[in-house]
């Protein structure tokens, strides 16, 4: 699919899509122009109005309103509005704030004198595209829609777009018994070691210095958000949704929605590193995720795991640092039979589209808290390991690492919240090393009698989650 720009650059080259039934979506829109009655006129300049505030608010890549065409693709043309009246229809956009639309005409060949009329609006990077007023009104666009902004999506996209730094904002005020002091104590000594630093900070001075507190009026401290989720022992007494539930259902992804009741169900909460910590720790010793037990060609038997343990590992750090801390939801890590699902507030804040899968997507370094990336860069795990890695760098891995396993590239959807699903293929992965189907029945595979006992061992193993 072409960009918005792409066709409001070279709209004689793409007269057909204009006019094709998949047109309209999440970055393109066209307009029939009726001006029969002054009604007609209005709700045209009320729908122009509102398709550049969604575009300028919701869509990085912008969007197009084509007019001059109906909703069934058939080109009408402009060509029988008075040009006071097209004037009128067109300075719709200056009812708005803060978006920079581009207006354009074009005569379509061969149609008897047809003209269209394309208004191409860019992404306002910071700052909300809304009306001028009092109680100004803004939209956001979802697919083919035009919706509203509530009061938790306004807010919601301006920590999206910085208008407000939610990491620096004022959290609570500073009481040094809320720190995490292990978290402190480590993240001080690598912060002081990476930056050759030849004295020693206080606490105080420390946390001032990289923002995860502010002096306030009265010569007091606060907490920052990002510093309150970061050092905190509890961030949970300020922010709720502070945490990661993990939890397991005998069902598959597809069947979510009737999936009964869990067969795990764990909480993970405290300062964002303990977090990583403990998840990682969890995902690596815990029985939550079953092994395929295949026998090696050298003798022996190879332990498959249901998935590779850094995809998971990078799929729920990723959900833990880019999410959305101004919603109240947690981060949910869900495992189904055939799949694993990680879920998270906000969306993703680079422009992709809403379905996706690392095998044809690569995802840049966007950062929504970049200020908790930054700090993470510096704490390690039990074994010395960093907790966090560069975007790039950790999408391509987990996607190599799926691949490593004959299992599909991660899939993405992302809107309000961000969702990736990592399938296992379990089911096919087994069958091969336990029983084969034929047209007179099950048999016994060759390897079955071997792996009995192995496999038996797994069912144990699934019965003591830690």
């Amino acid at each position: 699919m072409p960009t918005p720009k792409e066709v409001f650059d070279n709209p004689l080259q793409y007269l057909d899509f204009l006019q094709s039934t998949g047109f309209e979506g999440q970055y393109f829109d066209r307009k029939e122009v009726r001006i029969d009655t002054k009604n007609q006129i209005n709700t045209l300049k009320d729908k122009i109005k509102q398709c550049i505030s969604a575009f300028a608010n919701s869509n990085r890549a912008g969007g197009l309103v084509v007019l001059g065409v109906a909703d069934d693709g058939t080109i009408k043309g402009t060509q029988h509005v008075d040009e006071q009246t097209m004037n009128s229809i067109l300075q719709a956009a200056r009812d708005l704030s803060n978006h920079a639309t581009q207006v354009k005409d074009v005569l379509v060949p061969n149609s008897g004198g047809k003209r269209l009329y394309l208004l191409y609006t860019p992404w306002t990077p910071h700052a909300i595209c809304e009306t001028f007023a009092d109680f100004p009104k803004a939209w956001k666009r979802f697919g083919a829609q035009c919706l509203p902004l509530r009061r938790m999506d306004d807010e919601q996209l301006r920590r999206d777009k910085g208008v407000i730094d939610f990491e620096r904002s004022y959290c609570c005020s500073y009481d040094p018994n809320k720190l995490d002091k292990g978290v402190v104590e480590a993240f001080k000594n690598a912060f002081l070691e990476a930056r050759g630093a030849q004295y020693d900070y206080s606490t105080e001075e420390l946390l001032l210095n990289i923002d995860a507190i502010i002096q306030t009026e009265d010569d007091k401290y606060a907490f920052t958000n990002a510093g309150y989720l970061f050092f905190a022992s509890n961030p949970r007494e300020t922010f709720p949704s502070a945490y990661v539930r993990v939890l397991r259902f005998e069902v598959d992804v597809e069947e979510s929605g009737h999936r009964g009741a869990t067969t795990f169900d764990k909480d993970f909460d405290g300062p964002l590193p303990n977090i990583v910590r403990e998840l990682r720790a969890f995902f690596r010793d815990s029985a939550l995720f079953r092994t395929v037990i295949r026998r090696s060609s050298n003798g022996g038997f190879i332990e498959d795991p249901e998935y590779p343990i850094f995809a998971v590992d990078e799929a729920v750090l990723n959900a833990v640092i880019h999410r959305d801390y101004g919603v109240n939801s947690g981060v949910h890590c869900i495992a189904y039979r055939n799949g694993l699902v990680v879920e998270n507030p906000g969306g993703i804040p680079q422009e992709v589209p809403r379905h996706f899968s690392l095998a044809d997507t690569v995802l840049s370094s966007v950062l929504r808290n970049q200020r908790i990336v930054e700090w993470m860069r510096f704490m390690k795990d039990e074994r010395g390991e960093p907790l966090v890695r560069a975007l790039s760098e950790g999408t391509r891995k987990m996607r190599q690492e799926m691949e490593n396993l004959g299992l599909p590239a991660p899939h993405y959807e992302t809107g309000q919240r961000t969702t990736v699903t990592l399938y296992n293929r379990f089911d096919e992965r087994l069958a091969p090393h336990v029983s084969y189907t034929t047209a007179s029945g099950t048999k016994t595979s060759p390897e079955k009698s071997s792996v009995k006992k192995a496999l038996r061992s797994i069912g144990e193993r699934l019965a003591k989650i830690e």
